[in-house]
């Protein structure tokens, strides 16, 4: 007979209770929730852990109350079916934008009424889409999109609140996809055939970094000044470790585009794409494992807040953890 030592048995259980719970911890479930809409979603945001939005296609503006687990639609008396919104920002619960063809409006009721703020006037030809926005602080934003006629790519800044929307100039030429700030002066866009630029004066000037890459760039994001990722097409992860100086590839598991990147620090991230693809890092993307989702459909853009978050997509897909 072979004699158990108690001390052994004790630490054995322990390491097995701690081992346990460590996995359960770090398993994040996401879970679908009814939109009540079959328009393709683009954009999500959350002020809080319970108050967000999310818009698409049809002009399709919904909120929610209890942090994502039922959706209604908003009243957009003033915006028409044929609109098509792309993102929404809020700074506080009354004061919020969206961006779409050309236009972006602004809502100082919490949504229950929308009004066109500013409108990109293009000459004899139809105006560039806006495709994503992205504020700073409560009065301080950007917004970014096509390239207008002559050439110039879409980046809108205000300093007011959308008081006032001014086009600034730079050297991109390309159509722009993505916008992040990490404060007043630092921030980056991205965009086609591999663009990423970079502004280090709030706008003044902008510089182009090298990507190393020739597809789409379809968003960015920024732990801080110098820890960012940018995702593209087919699969496309970048990493800087130095604000952007250089960049590198990031290996992961599917080679679909990958839509929005969104990181809680430097270490743990998601990234969202094509077919349902949700990707998942606690080592600030060295390996990148692929989450399991309760859809197949594409997956456009993810928010993350504190402990809560919120992806949208296609056919009216909103997925949700907490």
């Amino acid at each position: 007979m072979i004699k158990s030592n108690p001390l052994i048995l004790i630490i054995l259980i322990g390491s097995i209770v701690y081992l346990s719970c460590s996995q359960d911890a770090s398993q994040i479930e996401w879970k679908q929730v009814n939109s009540g809409t079959d328009a393709h979603l683009y954009g999500v945001h959350f002020v809080d852990a319970k108050l967000g939005w999310a818009v698409g296609t049809d002009g399709v503006v919904l909120s929610s109350k209890d942090g994502g687990k039922t959706w209604n639609g908003s009243d957009t008396k003033s915006i028409t079916k044929d609109t098509f919104f792309t993102q929404v920002s809020f700074t506080t619960p009354n004061n919020g934008w969206l961006v779409g063809i050309g236009k972006v409006y602004y809502t100082g009721s919490g949504g229950n009424s929308w009004n066109v703020q500013h409108q990109l006037r293009v000459a004899g030809a139809k105006s560039p889409g806006i495709l994503d926005l992205h504020f700073v602080n409560k009065t301080e934003g950007w917004a970014v999109g096509g390239i207008d006629p002559k050439g110039i790519s879409t980046i809108l800044h205000t300093q007011n609140g959308g008081g006032k929307w001014e086009k600034v100039m730079n050297p991109a030429e390309k159509h722009l996809w993505g916008v992040y700030f990490v404060n007043s002066d630092h921030g980056w866009v991205v965009g086609e055939e591999g663009v990423i630029l970079h502004t280090k004066d709030g706008g003044k000037q902008w510089e182009l970094q090298n990507s190393n890459a020739e597809q789409p760039l379809f968003a960015i994001h920024f732990a801080d000044l110098m820890y960012g990722w940018v995702v593209g097409s087919n699969g496309l992860i970048l990493h800087t470790a130095d604000g952007g100086q250089t960049w590198e590839r990031q290996q992961n598991p599917i080679k679909l585009s990958l839509r929005d990147i969104a990181f809680k620090n430097e270490k743990e991230g998601w990234a969202v794409g094509e077919e349902g693809s949700i990707l998942h890092t606690t080592d600030g993307g060295t390996t990148w494992n692929q989450y399991a989702s309760p859809t197949i459909n594409n997956l456009q853009d993810i928010f993350l807040f504190k402990n809560s978050s919120w992806i949208v997509g296609e056919k009216g897909t909103i997925l949700r953890s907490h």
